[in-house]
């Protein structure tokens, strides 16, 4: 088998993929959470973003964020702070913020808490024209959100999924 494997770089590397993918997947089992139908932006799987426009995925497989904007309209832009399976889940957190580097200088945008609904996720919004055009069109370079919850700070990369149509 060992020579076998050796010969063959395309199966070995299917192999090592798959106890990857198998790794990644246990994480979730405790949830009783099924990545096999899954899709996600950076590999690991989750159901359902319900706006696929931008996402954050926050370290520690805990939290998930999407952000929408209505740059046609009012320039408010929402942030919607879930778990990681896009479940709603109770947060302390009171702000979010957005930093990018726009033509080479840095912006950054605070989104605040809106009161949270029972069984809603977390809310942050902020009407802000240059924002909502950044979330609706995209951005070069680097764009992160960072938020604190329960005393904990995170940190990460802002994904943008789709362009998406506002005259609909």
């Amino acid at each position: 088998m060992k020579r076998f494997l050796g010969t063959n770089p395309a199966l070995l590397s299917s192999i090592i993929g798959l106890a990857g993918l198998l790794m990644i997947f246990q994480g979730c089992a405790d949830r009783g959470h099924d990545h096999a139908a899954e899709t996600m932006a950076n590999g690991h799987v989750h159901p359902d973003p319900r706006y696929n426009e931008v996402l954050v995925e926050f370290p520690g497989h805990k939290y998930a964020m999407e952000i929408i904007d209505e740059k046609e309209t009012t320039g408010l832009v929402t942030a919607f702070l879930t778990d990681a399976h896009f479940e709603p889940t109770e947060v302390d957190a009171q702000e979010v913020r957005l930093n990018f580097l726009v033509e080479g200088t840095p912006k950054a945008f605070t989104l605040t808490r809106s009161p949270q609904e029972a069984g809603k996720p977390a809310t942050f919004t902020l009407t802000d024209m240059e924002l909502a055009t950044l979330i609706c069109e995209g951005w070069q370079g680097e764009a992160t959100a960072v938020v604190e919850i329960g005393g904990v700070p995170y940190n990460s990369k802002l994904i943008k999924l789709s362009e998406h149509d506002h005259d609909h």
